[in-house]
C-alpha cells in the first residue's frame, strides 16, 4: 500500500511538474497510532471510573432496569440532525456553494477525527481538508472552518441566554449548590488535567498551530458573511440545529429514566454546564461534560440515580456511537478522494 501510494504521488508530481502548476498543499491529517488509542482508551477508564456520583449503583440498576427504551429512537434521530446542522453551518461558513452529500458525510466523520485531539481540532483539520479539495483556498478554507467555530460559540451563548430567562425563578429557585469544598476540589481536577495535557508538546502544538490561527484568521470572514444573508442564515441557523438537537437529546434522555425536569431547565443546565467542559484539554470534553451536567442536574433537583444514566445514555449517543459510522465515513471520504 505504501509503495503504491508513492507511486501516486510521484506520477502526480511528474504531471505537476509538466504543466508549470504547483501541487497545492493539503491540511495534513494525524494518522492513528497505537499510542494515541491506548491513551484515549485509558483516559476513557479513568474518567469513567472517578465520576463522584457512580457511588449508589444499585439505585442506577433499579432505574436502568425500569427505564422506558421507547425514548431511544427519538435519541437516536436528534443525535443524527446535529451533522445535517454541522453540514449547513459549514456551508454558510464558506463563500463557495459545497455539495450536500459529501459535506454531510464529512461531519459524520468528523465523529471520528474529533476524538483523535482535544478541542475538536480533528474534526476541524478534516473540515479544512474537505474545503481544500472541494476548490476552496487553503486561506479561503481555513478562516471559514474558524467562522464556523465562532458561529457556534455566539449560537450557544445566545441559546444559553434564551434557556436562562425561560428556566426563571422556577429552575433557579430549586438549585442546591453543593459544599464549597466540592467546587475546590473539581477546580483543582480540571487544573492537574489541564496542566498535564498542555504539558505534552502535541497538544500544546495542535493548539498553537491550528486552533488559534483558525481563530484569528476567522475574523476576515466575518465581513463576508454579514454581507449574504444566506449564507448568515446558514451559518447561524445550523449551529441552533447542532445544540438544540444536543439538548433535546438530554431531555429525552432524562425523561427515559423517569426524570421530570422542565425542558428548559434541561437546557440551561446543559448549556451551562457545556461551556464549562469546553475548557477541558480532553476530546468533546470528554470526563468534564459528564461531571458538569450530571452536577448540574442533580443540583437542579434531579435524583442522581436518574441523572448519572441520563448523561450516560447521552453520550453513548451522541459520543460513543457515531464513532464507528465515523470511521465508515471517513474511509469512504478517502477512497472517494475527497479529503
Amino acid at each position: 500500500m505504501k509503495h503504491q501510494k508513492g507511486l501516486v504521488g510521484q506520477i502526480r508530481d511528474v504531471v505537476s511538474a509538466r504543466c508549470g502548476v504547483p501541487e497545492p498543499k493539503l491540511e495534513d491529517l494525524d494518522r492513528i497510532s497505537f499510542r494515541t488509542m491506548f491513551t484515549a482508551v485509558m483516559l476513557v477508564a479513568v474518567t469513567y471510573l472517578l465520576v463522584p456520583q457512580l457511588g449508589d449503583v444499585p439505585g442506577m440498576v433499579d432505574r436502568v432496569r425500569d427505564a422506558d427504551w421507547a425514548w431511544v429512537p427519538p435519541i437516536l434521530v436528534m443525535s443524527a440532525v446535529t451533522y445535517v446542522g454541522a453540514a449547513l453551518s459549514l456551508a454558510g461558513a464558506v463563500p463557495a456553494r459545497l455539495r450536500p452529500l459529501p459535506t454531510l458525510v464529512t461531519q459524520l466523520a468528523s465523529s471520528f477525527a474529533s476524538k483523535l485531539a482535544p478541542a475538536g481540532l480533528g474534526g476541524m483539520a478534516l473540515n479544512v481538508r474537505y474545503l481544500q479539495k472541494s476548490g476552496i483556498d487553503p486561506a479561503v478554507a481555513t478562516s471559514g472552518v474558524g467562522l464556523n467555530t465562532l458561529g457556534g460559540f455566539f449560537v450557544h451563548a445566545l441559546l444559553l441566554l434564551v434557556f436562562a430567562v425561560w428556566a426563571g425563578r422556577s429552575a433557579l429557585d430549586s438549585v442546591r449548590l453543593p459544599h464549597p469544598l466540592i467546587f475546590l476540589w473539581g477546580a483543582l481536577a480540571v487544573l492537574v488535567l489541564a496542566a498535564i495535557m498542555f504539558a505534552v508538546p502535541t497538544v500544546r502544538r495542535l493548539i498553537t498551530q491550528r486552533l488559534l490561527p483558525l481563530l484569528r484568521r476567522s475574523i476576515g470572514g466575518v465581513a463576508h458573511a454579514l454581507r449574504s444573508p444566506g449564507k448568515l442564515a446558514l451559518l447561524l441557523g445550523g449551529s441552533a440545529v447542532i445544540t438544540l438537537s444536543y439538548i433535546a437529546c438530554v431531555y429525552l434522555s432524562t425523561r427515559a429514566f423517569g426524570g421530570h425536569l422542565s425542558l428548559a431547565t434541561v437546557g440551561a443546565v446543559f448549556l451551562l454546564g457545556s461551556a464549562v467542559a469546553a475548557a477541558a484539554p480532553t476530546p468533546g470534553g470528554l470526563g468534564a461534560l459528564e461531571a458538569a451536567v450530571i452536577a448540574g442536574l442533580v443540583a437542579a433537583g434531579m435524583d442522581h440515580t436518574i441523572a448519572v444514566p441520563a448523561v450516560f445514555l447521552y453520550r453513548l449517543a451522541t459520543f460513543w456511537l457515531p464513532i464507528l459510522p465515523g470511521w465508515a465515513a471517513f474511509t469512504w471520504l478517502r477512497r472517494s478522494e475527497y479529503v
